[in-house]
């Protein structure tokens, strides 16, 4: 698999290029992971490498007939299949079955979201993978193997995609992006280690906006002046926001600064230096509270169905607690 295309998951891509040299690239292939991981990336060049005609071993080479067809989205031997409203159903197999079977040649089938596949469209996908055709290859994606039936998770290669380093996404973003210097380490810090999540956020032209935003909150907070009612109105503001979460992991950022700038007084450790310029700094022991109350908050707004309102409200009143001094 060429280089571009393994971010960081090298042995993965190793494994792929051994068994697509050698021909031994299983019938169905399973790739799992959160969204953002790159799973349709890893789907997509699987599937380019398994039509590609190049008689060269670093497969997809981009540059043959096949792979001119596959980029420009009309391949006849590739099909996506994807849920038609909220479920992949049992015409889209028997369409696939109608398209492919009586073919020759090396065909894919990409099946995004698979586990939303029906109980009758999964039972027929098995059918398949119990007594493959030759030469028909099957690519499913889903955020988890536990989502799917273990009958067919039984006959896949599963490949779990694992979160990338700090410094393996910064490697990407710097490949892959004009994103200046100053930014890359910021952006590589919030991307949970989800190449397709950073580049995302490399590409949002609001994320300035959000940090400062996030600075000025955690400046007010630091400051101690805002009133308690006040405050409760920024917390009801936030709480409407699609984005809380991020912002909230920048306001963590933030304070993670003061933290790193108390206790190493290092300018070339802090992300965001120019940011926290100014402020006034607390001890080490409340700074380092303030960003375990928001990793708390985070933590409840992803895992639970929470008032959003009230756990805002009760994090900021606590952020303004202790702050409050020195």
């Amino acid at each position: 698999m060429q280089a571009r295309l393994i971010g960081g998951n090298t042995a993965l891509g190793q494994t792929l290029a051994r068994s697509l040299s050698a021909g031994v690239v299983s019938h169905a292939v399973l790739f799992t992971g959160p969204p953002g991981c790159g799973k349709q990336a890893w789907g997509r060049a699987l599937a380019q490498a398994l039509l590609c005609t190049s008689g060269g071993g670093d497969r997809p080479c981009g540059r043959c007939p096949s792979c001119a067809r596959f980029l420009s989205g009309n391949h006849p031997d590739f099909l996506l299949l994807e849920p038609e409203g909220r479920w992949i159903k049992i015409d889209q197999l028997r369409r696939l079955r109608s398209r492919f079977y009586l073919q020759g040649g090396n065909r894919v089938c990409l099946i995004r979201e698979a586990e939303r596949m029906t109980a009758e469209a999964a039972a027929s996908l098995l059918k398949i993978l119990e007594e493959p055709p030759p030469g028909l290859y099957f690519i499913l994606l889903s955020s988890s193997a536990r989502q799917l039936f273990s009958t067919i998770v039984s006959r896949c290669q599963h490949f779990p995609l694992r979160a990338l380093s700090c410094q393996e996404i910064e490697d990407i973003l710097k490949q892959e992006t004009d994103l200046p210097a100053s930014r890359v380490e910021l952006v590589a810090r919030l991307s949970w280690g989800l190449p397709g999540r950073a580049l995302a956020l490399a590409a949002d032209s609001a994320l300035e906006e959000r940090r400062q935003e996030a600075a000025d909150l955690g400046k007010a907070l630091l400051a101690g002046e805002e009133p308690a009612h006040k405050l409760l109105e920024r917390a009801s503001a936030l709480a409407e926001r699609e984005d809380l979460v991020l912002f909230m992991e920048l306001l963590a950022l933030f304070f993670r600064d003061l933290l790193v700038w108390e206790l190493t007084g290092a300018r070339e450790l802090l992300l965001d230096p120019e940011v926290i310029a100014g402020c006034r700094c607390r001890t080490a022991h409340r700074l380092e509270k303030a960003v375990l109350e928001i990793d708390r908050l985070i933590g409840i707004m992803e895992t639970t169905n929470v008032n959003r309102r009230l756990a805002v409200e009760g994090a900021l009143m606590e952020l303004k607690r202790g702050l409050a001094c020195g």
